[in-house]
């Protein structure tokens, strides 16, 4: 049988490996000059390949993300890295590494198994206008047309790859809207004056009176607006409601003291008022000097009130502009719609496979894309198929 894989990351490259170990003629069309370029930018260049704790809540609400998760452990996961040459380690949150923490080395290894297998690969061009002849698939690459006995769908999305055309393949028609995710957030009024400085808070998306989620973790302030794993994770509630037409007034309500409640907080700055503090010194070892300048400048004048500033400095309130665009954006959410999908073997109605993130699935920061990129491949396979491919080397 003659497969067509378009893409080349972790879905295409997973699924071309386990149908070259299964003695299938395997071609991989990517577009970019090498294979596996997103691939090796994540992790900052360590490559965050999985998470140890993944499930359904890391997700967008799919009945894919299910099926598959139920189908894929993360056990099995492991045995396909492994038998690609791939140990991996996790950290105390549940985030997978290679040993080697090189995301490059993981494109390597992954590249010399589909070609000690027999996997080609056609990079540097693009694979458009498939259609369906007979029982085959014509597909224009390049300059020439090829036919092949099937045709499966990788190509990612246009997240920190700003040429990728996933309608180039499947008619536009069948894709939800998409929306960048995982991204900086650009918010209203942003004060210059915290550009680039780092926090450890408690942040909460909210519509209204209304809490959408909830995150701990590092922030980064801009100079636009808001960024870190945590702002990246909440972006994804919103991306997934514009994917739905949905809009809100959303608000990222920061606790720059989750160490601390309000109550405690009051009684600190009290005390301090009382003792002679100056109004500029009355974060000094709790807050930022700049983001301490924020702060006071919010809660107004009146340095007495030590309510309304142990509230502001608990409820640092961001009003939300936009989301950033794709080459800021980890990951795309919105995809080919699940209607069109079989959730059973990931076919659309004429026989194309749709693997990763082209498929209407997006999950949150920490190796879940990754995970649910090949395990979407995994998935497509029989138990016997799959584990002829890990007993090979």
């Amino acid at each position: 049988m003659k497969i067509l894989v378009i893409g080349g990351g972790m879905a295409g490259l997973t699924y071309a490996i386990v149908a070259a170990k299964n003695g299938y003629d395997v071609t991989v069309a990517e577009r970019n000059p090498r294979l596996g370029k997103k691939i090796s930018m994540t992790g900052n260049g360590k490559c965050n390949i999985g998470n140890a704790n993944v499930n359904a809540s890391c997700y967008n609400k799919s009945a894919i993300v299910s099926n598959v998760l139920n189908k894929i452990s993360v056990d099995e996961y492991v045995k396909f890295l492994y038998s690609c040459g791939i140990v991996i380690y996790a950290d105390n949150e549940g985030r997978m590494y290679p040993l080697s923490d090189s995301a490059n080395g993981v494109v390597d290894c992954l590249r010399e198994q589909l070609e000690k297998y027999g996997g080609k690969t056609v990079c540097g061009v693009e694979a458009s206008n498939c259609r369906k002849v007979g029982d085959r698939y014509e597909v224009r690459i390049g300059g020439g047309k090829y036919i092949f006995d099937k045709v499966v769908l990788a190509c990612g999305s246009r997240s920190q790859s700003l040429d990728v055309n996933p309608y180039t393949v499947v008619s536009q028609n069948m894709f939800t809207p998409l929306v960048p995710s995982l991204t900086p957030v650009k918010v209203f009024n942003m004060d210059g004056v915290l550009n680039g400085i780092r926090v450890k808070a408690d942040v909460t998306l909210l519509d209204g009176a209304l809490t959408l989620g909830k995150q701990s973790g590092e922030v980064l302030f801009k100079d636009y607006g808001l960024s870190g794993i945590c702002i990246f994770n909440l972006s994804s509630i919103i991306a997934r409601k514009q994917v739905q037409r949905k809009n809100g007034n959303y608000i990222f309500s920061v606790d720059l003291v989750p160490s601390m409640s309000q109550w405690d907080l009051g009684e600190l700055l009290y005390t301090r008022i009382k003792a002679g503090y100056e109004r500029s010194k009355l974060f000094y070892g709790i807050l930022h000097n700049k983001v301490a300048e924020i702060v006071l400048k919010r809660a107004g004048g009146d340095v007495s009130d030590v309510s309304k500033l142990s509230e502001t400095a608990k409820n640092l309130q961001f009003e939300f502009y936009k989301l950033l665009d794709y080459s800021m954006s980890q990951v795309t959410s919105g995809g080919i719609d699940d209607r069109y999908i079989d959730t059973d073997t990931l076919s659309l109605p004429d026989g194309i496979v749709a693997l990763g993130e082209v498929l209407n699935v997006d999950g949150i920061c920490g190796g879940n894309n990754l995970y649910f990129a090949a395990a979407s491949a995994l998935y497509t396979f029989s138990e016997t198929e799959r584990a002829t491919a890990y007993k090979k080397l």
